[in-house]
């Protein structure tokens, strides 16, 4: 993991460290075994959405132009399948497709990042379709900039999608590894 000391684990402190020195919980164990220097990837996940939303949108474009034909009864049936058909492809696109490619839509390979469970481990498909629901904060006019301002100033760099789904956009060479190790809220009483 580049910037961590070789042989370093997630949620293991610092050398010379202990828990709780770099941001854990009040009990010293750490909110996410994943190193926050790995989720310092903003600029990437701008141009990533960029690229995700342009390819996302000539697809709806192209399927809107499609089924746009005459008028009447006819139309608004073609209208509704276009509208279908449309929810459909994102859900495939932000959902389906990076559960199944490595937690990575094209954008995100293009740019080298990808989602992981905050758990440190692979996000599950509930996790990128919760994702999916709450790109709206970052569709609409005026809420993009609450996306925008809750990843500057969330610990993690997480989006509102990312906390509702207790996700994380990391860097790609960050490999999702299931968790070792207590974390935080976890609800493990007497497990220690």
């Amino acid at each position: 993991m580049p910037g961590a000391p070789q042989g370093q684990q997630y949620g293991s402190p610092p050398q010379g460290g202990v828990p709780g020195q770099f941001g854990g919980s009040p009990q010293g164990l750490p909110i996410s075994p994943v190193n926050e220097l790995e989720t310092r990837v903003t600029g990437r996940r701008i141009v990533q959405f960029i690229i995700d939303d342009v390819i996302v949108g000539v697809i709806w474009s192209l399927l809107f132009w499609a089924l746009d034909r005459g008028t009447g009864v006819a139309n608004a049936l073609l209208e509704l399948l276009a509208a279908v058909v449309a929810v459909a492809w994102a859900f495939f696109y932000w959902a389906y497709r990076p559960f199944t490619a490595n937690g990575q839509t094209f954008g995100m390979q293009l740019m080298g990042i990808r989602v992981i469970a905050k758990n440190g481990g692979p996000a599950s498909l509930g996790q990128f379709v919760i994702r999916a629901i709450l790109l709206i904060v970052d569709e609409l006019p005026f809420l993009f900039l609450v996306g925008y301002i809750t990843v500057l100033c969330s610990r993690y760099r997480q989006r509102v999608g990312d906390h509702a789904a207790k996700t994380l956009v990391v860097s790609a060479s960050v490999e999702p590894l299931p968790a070792q190790q207590e974390l935080a809220g976890a609800g493990q009483a007497g497990s220690r």
